[in-house]
């Protein structure tokens, strides 16, 4: 049993590791501005981006890992994940769509069609965005040990009550601002990393890499 443990311990120590040079977070948060932008103007072109994104995003990032990240920590491929079904990310998709539905439902049934409406784009999209938003960091943080996987979850959380309170937006503009937001935070936590790890981290040259594997 404790072996097991062990085990468990180091892939998440390897894994970790994965995010010692911020680049992870450099593309999380420049998706989210991206697509907060998305959200707060209406003629912004997201999907043309994404799309340019899908064809060229990997290729870019493997050629600055190639550049940058593989001189100074070597290349190792972490083994694949195991294949889920992702059933229960469809559950939880399906089940938020009911409540959202039934909470728009009630809004509209006690106060009207137009105040329930605005009511429920206030005050209840946003928040509710902001947990859905939260799942991921935290999984971050459960899966790989990041603690800042779980101050981003706050931050999702947060904006996400903070922004209708404070009137600044609704709806899904309320939603942009509150992705672009914590994508700001996390793309220039993204960038320090990376600057720390460049300059903390000098290219290992071949002769060191035969001294080492001899």
């Amino acid at each position: 049993m404790s072996t097991k443990l062990d085990l468990k311990e180091i892939e998440r120590r390897a894994n970790h590791a994965v995010f010692q040079d911020g680049l992870t977070e450099i593309i999380l948060g420049v998706f989210l501005v991206f697509y907060g932008g998305s959200l707060s103007i209406d003629t912004f072109p997201f999907y043309f981006i994404l799309l340019f994104a899908i064809i060229f995003g990997k290729p870019a990032i493997e050629r600055i890992k190639t550049k940058f990240i593989y001189p100074r920590t070597g290349y190792v491929k972490l083994p694949p994940e195991p294949k889920s079904t992702g059933k229960g990310i469809v559950t939880t998709a399906f089940i938020v769509i009911i409540v959202l539905v039934g909470m728009l439902a009630l809004s509209m049934g006690i106060l009207g069609n137009d105040q329930g409406k605005m009511i429920f784009l206030t005050y209840i999209v946003p928040p509710v965005s902001g947990f859905l938003m939260a799942i991921g960091p935290i999984w971050m943080g459960q899966k790989y040990g990041l603690t800042r996987g779980y101050i981003w979850a706050g931050l999702f959380i947060l904006s996400g009550f903070a922004i209708p309170l404070l009137n600044i937006e609704t709806g899904y503009k309320a939603v942009g601002l509150m992705c672009t937001l914590v994508g700001l935070v996390i793309l220039l936590t993204g960038s320090i990393i990376f600057r720390k790890f460049i300059r903390g981290n000098e290219p290992q040259t071949m002769d060191y890499l035969e001294e080492s594997n001899g």
